[in-house]
């Protein structure tokens, strides 16, 4: 196949620039890394029980951008799956966020819609809610000590007036019918695009290889890690990364939703997954007697572990600056996504970014 454009990387935000530039005419060689697509959004089927396990933590779509919707919803159809999530704390569960339900059983009261404001600017109220519920997991997640999460935060977390408990204000949510795998395999579907895994794409001078072969001179849409492209000649960027233990346990159902967030310091996890709740419309899954739960512990990253959330700091901000400036002088190179951008996205959001990048 003759090649117009290649796109390093089968993320979401690769995947769906691959797609744009197909359905614009252009043939499109499409280079993953891995020896399959889907990036971290990447899913399993458990054989046994038919459970989709979601290989690198929890995925739910959601978005109120009608233009994404209408876009992804080419492809999947959802199971309209809304997000709950419960937090653990000192061995009793309440919902998130925060909101009526939580407040009032927290504090063992029962505030009206027009009594939170005033409750929660008094900062002993705002204190123990942080204390509970902020402190010990910001710790975990970040990798500091407690006392040094700053309890400003509370002020910046949404304070809802009333009982709703889904986690998420997005009016559209839900998990694709066909499973995650299916929304890159269709993505990809197209004969325009050429797909070829265990592929990774690097930089010698100003020049782009993948393995020993020199690319044609196309315009390049990459997502990777910015720095790696550049060998990490200024440094390696800061993560935050995330071992996950999986285990199927002889239960039909073990913690009754999602996830639950284990808020307290002294539990090494962050939370707990249970995928079979993404899909309730899979009552055989549902009915079965086993599940399957991941546990999910915040870590340090260092080279060769996956990276998950960029860490923000004035540090990080002028190393990214570098390699920005290095990437504006390789010629039809477009660089993206979450690890190319350095920054979080969420499924949305990297829709969103993807579907306004310029094909040239």
């Amino acid at each position: 196949m003759t090649v117009d454009s290649i796109v390093a990387g089968a993320g979401i935000w690769g995947c769906t620039v691959a797609r744009r530039l197909a359905e614009a005419g252009r043939k499109v060689l499409v280079l993953e890394k891995r020896p399959v697509v889907g990036g971290n959004v990447r899913c399993e089927i458990d054989e046994e029980t038919g459970i989709e396990i979601h290989k690198y933590g929890s995925h739910i779509f959601h978005t109120h951008i009608p233009e994404v919707w209408e876009f992804v919803n080419r492809f999947v159809k959802f199971n309209g799956y809304q997000h709950k999530v419960l937090a653990w704390y000192q061995g009793k569960t309440y919902f998130l966020p925060l909101g009526l339900a939580l407040i009032n059983k927290f504090f063992g009261i029962e505030l009206k819609p027009g009594e939170v404001a005033d409750f929660m600017a008094d900062e002993a109220h705002s204190k123990a809610i942080f204390d509970a519920f902020f402190r010990g997991y910001t710790s975990k997640q970040w990798g500091k000590p407690p006392e040094e999460i700053d309890p400003s935060i509370i002020k910046r977390v949404p304070v809802r007036s009333n009982y709703d408990v889904n986690y998420f204000n997005d009016y559209n949510q839900g998990i694709p019918l066909t499973g995650y795998n299916s929304l890159f395999e269709r993505l990809l579907d197209h004969p325009n695009i050429e797909v070829r895994c265990n592929a990774e794409i690097r930089l010698e001078g100003n020049d782009l290889k993948v393995g020993g072969d020199d690319l044609p001179n196309v315009p390049v849409y990459y997502s990777g890690p910015i720095d790696a492209l550049f060998d990490y000649r200024f440094g390696h960027l800061p993560w935050r990364t995330l071992r996950l233990e999986t285990e199927k346990l002889a239960v039909k159902d073990y913690q009754g939703t999602s996830v639950v967030n284990y808020t307290e310091a002294n539990v090494p996890y962050t939370r707990i997954h249970e995928f079979k709740h993404y899909h309730p419309e899979q009552k055989d899954v549902m009915e079965c007697e086993n599940t399957i739960i991941m546990r999910e512990y915040s870590a340090s990253w260092k080279l060769g572990d996956e990276p998950y959330y960029p860490i923000d700091n004035a540090e990080s901000r002028e190393l990214l600056a570098k390699y920005q400036s290095e990437a504006v002088k390789v010629e039809k190179l477009v660089v993206g996504g979450r690890l190319g951008g350095y920054k979080y996205y969420d499924m949305d959001r990297s829709i969103e970014a993807s579907l306004k990048v310029a094909l040239d």
